[in-house]
C-alpha cells in the first residue's frame, strides 16, 4: 500500500474528504483537534486516513476521539518522532551553546577593519595637527632628522593610544 492511498496531502485535504461523507466540522475544531494530536499531522503535514476515518466514527458519537483505536505501531511512530524532535531541539541548543563564546571569521575580520580605520584616521589627524611643530623641531636641518623621527614616532604613540581608549561599535547584519 503506498503512501499516497494511507494519508492526506494535507489538513485542508482531509477536513475536505470529512465534509464531502456529510460531518459536520468546522475547520477551527479540525484543526484544533489536530494541533492537541488527534489526527496526528506528519511534519510534511499529511494526514493518515485510518485516524482521519477514527476521528469521523467519534464526530458522529461527538465524543472525544479514543486513542487506543490506534495499533501499536502509529504509537510507536508518534513517540520515535517526538523522541527524534526533541533530540532535534537539544542538538541545536548546545550548538548554540557552543557557539556563543566563539566569533565568527566575518565578525572578527570586520572588527580588524574598522580598528585598522580608525587607527589610520587617528594617525593622519595627529600628524596633521603636529605639522607646524615637526616644522619647527627639525628647522630643515638634517643633522636634526633623530628629533623629527622621535616627534613622528610619538605623534603616532598618540594617535594609538586615543584608538586603544575607544570603544568600537560594530553592527552587523544577520543573512
Amino acid at each position: 500500500m503506498s503512501t499516497e492511498t494511507e494519508r492526506f496531502s494535507s489538513r485542508k485535504a482531509a477536513l475536505d474528504w470529512l465534509k464531502s461523507r456529510g460531518h459536520k466540522v468546522s475547520q477551527g475544531k479540525f484543526y484544533k483537534d489536530c494541533k492537541a494530536g488527534f489526527p496526528f499531522v506528519q511534519k510534511d503535514g499529511s494526514v493518515s486516513k485510518y485516524q482521519v476515518m477514527v476521528y469521523a466514527e467519534k464526530l458522529d458519537g461527538q465524543t472525544a476521539p479514543d486513542l487506543t483505536a490506534l495499533d501499536a505501531q502509529e504509537f510507536d511512530r508518534r513517540k520515535a518522532a517526538a523522541d527524534a524532535e526533541m533530540a532535534e531541539i537539544k542538538a541545536a541548543r548546545m550548538r548554540r551553546e557552543q557557539d556563543k563564546d566563539w566569533l565568527h571569521a566575518d565578525t572578527a575580520w570586520a572588527a580588524v577593519a574598522a580598528l585598522v580605520g580608525n587607527l589610520r584616521d587617528a594617525v593622519r589627524h595627529h600628524l596633521y595637527q603636529g605639522r607646524r611643530e615637526a616644522v619647527e623641531i627639525c628647522g630643515g636641518d638634517q643633522d636634526r632628522a633623530a628629533e623629527l623621527f622621535e616627534f613622528i614616532d610619538g605623534t603616532i604613540d598618540g594617535a594609538f593610544n586615543e584608538v586603544a581608549g575607544k570603544e568600537i561599535d560594530i553592527t552587523f547584519e544577520e543573512e
